[in-house]
């Protein structure tokens, strides 16, 4: 049984480079969270080995709050990005190991503001692999 080697996916970190937040009403004591995540792959032309995930997430409870965020978080793999390690690492792999970071922001962030909504721990999101693959002309 032959073993080929796995490229190896080194995380970065992740950047907030945008947050919005705006109150809308003093929360109920429960409040339903509606959380939209939308990532996408940018692909860096000169070092074909390089990515970037920008990641749009927007939290909100149509009565009392919005929250929205824009996140960037850096990869770079051992080898140079195939097809197959499109499909295997840059659209599932990454965006689930960069996830978590984000949903520590919103619990931090969401803490620090007092009583307008409580701390929020949004549900972990699981990421199928339709995720857009952009390469930017620079």
């Amino acid at each position: 049984m032959e073993i080929s080697n796995q490229p190896k996916l080194s995380f970065y970190g992740v950047d907030i480079v945008n947050v919005l937040f705006e109150a809308k009403a003093p929360r109920g004591k429960q409040i339903d969270v509606e959380v939209e995540c939308e990532p996408t792959i940018l692909l860096n032309k000169k070092k074909k080995d390089a990515f970037s995930i920008v990641m749009d997430i927007v939290v909100s409870n149509e009565s009392y709050f919005s929250l929205s965020l824009r996140a960037i978080g850096r990869f770079k793999l051992s080898e140079d990005i195939t097809e197959d390690i499109k499909e295997k690492f840059l659209t599932a792999n990454a965006p689930a190991i960069m996830f978590p970071y984000i949903r520590s922001f919103i619990s931090t962030f969401t803490a620090n503001l007092g009583d307008v909504v409580g701390v929020l721990t949004i549900p972990p999101q699981f990421f199928n692999g339709n995720i857009p693959i952009i390469t930017p002309d620079d």
